[in-house]
């Protein structure tokens, strides 16, 4: 039997609109080149078709179809019909793909005698497994098996019993698809694959499960389960339970008595459960009446279709023209893969935040690193803390997240080399721990961990692989400006101290350490007496953020009879200087100019020592300057934030100290000229006059002087807005941010590896 070479993929959808886009992307990364996509649309009523012309713009290469009924086999074979693969695939349009879960299902084919091949299935949480092996009889009835193969379990059966693959996790050698007269379009939904597994097996050919072969599954809500995967109708299943039950253990395995039999132990074992449902208050009586219905239909069904052995053997009509492997496929065009697979990087990022219920400086940084290097082809896996109360996995625009709950025994914590609180050792033992278990799983390459909160430090110690340190504020940079911990010796001596004293152990251990700026180096080798400028292990890569061109409209600054908006964004804390700018509009001389000041981020407690100052100067200013008026608006999402950029006219960030300034550059990318801190790394984004201004921050006066010079001026605000237009471009964009750290974690990887 020659050996397949090519591969279909095909993704059977209906009103999954929110789902598809990660299936598809998850195969867009996959790691085997010969490689067709087919996506079926059923009669979805949300926006698939909207999803597919977003794939379209991609540049993705993909057969779009369509199946006008709500019937997955009869969907399944009109992606056969346009396949050309040597082997089919299928994966439900709510699970993802593993990278190499094609390339390893084909190396299955290497097999002799193998006609369909599938992999180990991992639930919703992306941790533990729904499936991994699957026998079925021929009642229709599965059972899995942890660690035994059906195929060494089943060597002296009858045939009673047989291998079997999940809908969601399996691939069919083509010819032998097209020799089975593929799906029987009586199973609408439920038991499809199964049945072909069943044929395939009569036929002499062999169905193998493979471990590695890993596919993960949403298991998300549909027109047959709610949320609690409670079923919504049976109609379906009990049909086709009640006919896979004929058709293949009919006069062979069991006589007609024996077979309604049965059927009604299935029918009571169904009713049970829904009963169980209505007295736990799982369902309601009309829900429980609509279950009741469906099933003794669906049962009725079965046994019509089944009595009727002719439906045997009908061939769809779906594949009555269709011969396998006809033609080459048509690759998918991989917008985020690269050519030379041997230089794809599995890259994991660790960030306590991620977006978008974090936007702070490392989740707004590490996501754009993700990003990038998703667009460059890389694998990229992000480490970060879960909301819920435990760790899962999910898939989501490219990247893998792993959502980390560090809540374990106090006897799993591994041993710090430096003493640190117990909540810092325990969240850096999650870390490492994950970092283990993922290397068995995807493997991994490299990692980038922050300084803050050393959460890279049991990885630094134990993990095997180079582990970057990255580096950003600490906690002796922070300390200044916290009035909790100064305040508060007990804590400055069990917590902060001893998280300073790991900080400088990781600053002279790491291996590799990545700066984003020369100031925050500078910073750190006066703050910790390293001397890391001319270290070797140091490398600097600027930050970028990515803001489409499209979201970019010619600036309406408002005339001078309008509003000139200022805006403020980030955590109004005593770093971030929000006091200092409120001080500033106090002394505005422009009198004649109304400014609209808002401040975006989170607020401070009113009744703390700097939430009581910003709230009484922003009623100062709103009493005393009636041209200036001040709005605390609070935290908002990402798009809303984007929305506030559009609309300002000036930004300023009078932070204290920035070891970069992120929000600098995604200011300057909305074309907004930027006033900020002569301090850290900010004065390494602007050149002053030209596409912003630097100022003094001990000096509100200084900063209203800049403010007054801009409101006073459109023709400037207009000239340095474009100028920081055009810095952002040149300087600071995610491409240009991502395509300088593939460089880097590419050297590290290649000198970690000699």
């Amino acid at each position: 039997m020659k050996l397949p070479r090519t591969a279909s993929v095909i993704i059977n959808t209906y009103n999954r609109a929110a789902y598809l886009p990660n299936t598809v992307r998850s195969l867009a990364a996959q790691t085997y080149p010969d490689l067709e996509l087919i996506i079926v649309n059923g009669p979805s009523s949300d926006n698939t078709k909207d999803v597919l012309r977003e794939f379209e713009k991609t540049g993705l290469n993909f057969t779009s179809l369509d199946c006008a009924s709500r019937n997955l086999s009869e969907s399944r074979n009109i992606g056969i019909s346009a396949a050309n693969g040597d082997v089919i695939f299928f994966i439900d349009d709510d699970a993802v793909a593993h990278p190499s879960w094609v390339e390893r299902i084909m190396r299955g084919y290497s097999q002799q005698n193998i006609g369909a091949v599938g992999g180990f299935t991992i639930d919703h949480t992306g941790i533990t497994y729904q499936c991994k092996y699957t026998v079925c009889d021929r009642k229709g009835n599965a059972r899995f098996y942890n660690t035994l193969s059906p195929e060494s379990l089943l060597q002296a059966g009858d045939g009673f019993m047989f291998p079997s693959l999940l809908g969601t996790n399996c691939s069919f050698r083509a010819d032998v698809i097209d020799k089975v007269n593929g799906f029987d379009e009586v199973f609408a939904y439920m038991l499809d694959e199964t049945d072909v597994c069943a044929k395939i097996f009569d036929l002499g050919y062999r169905a193998i499960t493979l471990p590695d072969a890993l596919v993960f599954h949403k298991y998300a809500p549909s027109h047959t389960r709610n949320t609690e995967r409670i079923p919504t109708a049976l109609l379906a299943p009990a049909r086709s339970r009640v006919y896979f039950t004929f058709k293949h253990a009919h006069k062979k395995y069991l006589d007609t008595a024996a077979i309604f039999e049965e059927i009604g132990q299935y029918r009571k074992d169904i009713e049970f459960a829904n009963r169980w449902y209505l007295d736990h208050k799982k369902i309601s009586p009309d829900h429980y009446l609509k279950l009741y219905e469906d099933l003794n239909l669906g049962i009725d069904e079965g046994i019509a279709l089944g009595m009727d052995r002719t439906n045997f053997t009908t061939r769809s009509n779906h594949l009555s023209n269709w011969k396998p492997a006809r033609y080459a496929i048509n690759p998918i065009i991989k917008a985020t893969k690269r050519e030379d697979n041997t230089n794809k990087l599995r890259i994991y990022f660790v960030s306590q935040g991620y977006p978008p219920s974090d936007t702070s400086g490392i989740a707004r940084w590490t996501y754009e690193c993700a990003q990038g290097l998703v667009a460059l082809g890389h694998e990229i896996h992000v480490l970060t803390r879960t909301a819920a109360n435990v760790s899962h996995v999910d898939y989501l625009d490219g990247v893998w997240i792993h959502y980390l709950d560090d809540k374990f025994d106090d006897d799993q914590i591994w041993v710090a080399p430096v003493s640190v609180p117990d909540g810092i050792a325990r969240r850096a033992t999650a870390v490492y721990k994950e970092l283990v278990r993922a290397d068995a799983v995807w493997g991994v390459d490299v990692v980038s961990a922050p300084i803050w909160d050393v959460e890279g430090l049991m990885a630094q110690e134990y993990f095997p692989k180079p582990v970057v340190l990255s580096l950003h504020t600490t906690y002796a940079l922070t300390l200044p400006f916290k009035p909790h911990w100064k305040q508060d010796a007990e804590y400055r001596a069990k917590h902060v101290f001893k998280v300073i004293d790991a900080e400088k152990w990781m600053l002279e251990n790491a291996s590799v350490i990545l700066g984003n700026s020369n100031e925050i180096v500078s910073a750190i080798d006066d703050s910790y007496g390293t001397q890391l400028k001319n270290d070797s292990r140091l490398s600097i890569v600027l930050h970028g953020v990515n803001v489409p061109n499209s979201i970019i409209p010619a600036k309406k600054i408002a005339a001078h009879n309008g509003a000139i908006k200022i805006l403020f964004v980030g955590r109004l804390e005593e770093r971030k200087g929000p006091d200092i700018l409120l001080q500033s509009l106090l002394h505005i001389k422009s009198n004649n100019i109304v400014i609209n000041a808002k401040f975006v981020g989170k607020l401070p407690e009113p009744n703390s020592e700097l939430g009581k100052l910003c709230f009484d100067l922003k009623d100062q200013i709103n009493l005393e300057k009636r041209n200036v008026n001040v709005d605390f608006v609070g935290f908002v999402a990402d798009e809303t934030l984007a929305d506030y950029y559009q609309d300002a006219d000036i930004f300023v960030a009078p932070s204290r100290f920035e070891s970069f300034g992120l929000i600098l550059i995604e200011a300057m990318s909305f074309g907004l000229p930027v006033i900020a801190g002569d301090i850290g790394g900010m004065r390494e984004i602007i050149t002053h006059g030209t596409d912003g201004y630097l100022f003094n921050v001990e000096s509100p006066l200084e900063l209203a002087a800049k403010i007054d010079a801009l409101v006073s001026d459109v023709e400037l605000i207009k000239k340095i807005g474009n100028a920081a237009r055009m810095t952002y471009e040149t300087k600071f964009t995610r491409e240009k941010m991502a395509q300088e750290l593939e460089v880097f974690f590419s050297r590290t990887v290649a000198e970690a590896n000699k």
